[in-house]
């Protein structure tokens, strides 16, 4: 007679067992196989979406100058994680801690004014940064564009949503207009607990 695992109730023999090499592992096998089947139903997908912007924003302006960069499309949105896009916002709909990393395309600057180029992933309500990311090493010669990524972490409180959007930042050595031309970019959320 087999005895099983104490947690999760695998069978496997004793030494008073009669020797059945193949039913033993078989009986095992399927013991391994219900188990994780049953945890699979339990697990599900965990919540995550994918937003992109297309539209090309321009910075032309003062020393230090912003825009938002507005999303547009939604590849993804896993388990309701995101509501629908309004005025290029994402607002996170689920409660917890969640992992948000951007990614964008800014184009070589119009002239040499420019001293810096980033995006801010801003936090909507409460109009504050929860990533930066910035360079002062702009395209050259005939690379005409870089890729950058920003990434931050958000926590969402249970009963409200919050919402995220993406902000270009130019700064400029003098006030003299030098546009800067930010491309395609993306945001990905992906929820990392619950609560």
């Amino acid at each position: 007679m087999p005895a099983f695992t104490a947690l999760r109730g695998y069978p496997y023999s004793v030494p008073t067992d009669p020797t059945d090499v193949a039913g033993d592992i078989q009986a095992l096998a399927e013991a391994v196989d219900t188990d994780l089947q049953a945890l699979q139903a339990i697990v599900g997908p965990r919540p995550m979406a994918r937003v992109r912007g297309v539209t090309s924003v321009t910075t032309e302006g003062a020393t230090a100058d912003f825009a938002d960069l507005p999303m547009e499309l939604i590849d993804f949105n896993v388990g309701g994680a995101i509501a629908p896009l309004t005025s290029g916002k994402v607002q996170i709909l689920l409660p917890g801690m969640w992992m948000v990393v951007s990614t964008y395309i800014y184009m070589q600057p119009a002239g040499p004014n420019v001293a810096s180029i980033g995006v801010d992933l801003m936090d909507t309500a409460a109009n504050n940064e929860i990533g930066r990311s910035s360079t002062h090493l702009f395209p050259a010669g005939t690379e005409f564009q870089r890729n950058m990524d920003v990434s931050g972490m958000k926590q969402v409180v249970p009963g409200l949503s919050d919402t995220l959007h993406l902000r270009a930042e130019t700064r400029r050595f003098a006030a003299a207009s030098t546009a800067v031309t930010f491309r395609d970019r993306t945001m990905t959320l992906l929820r990392m607990t619950e609560s």
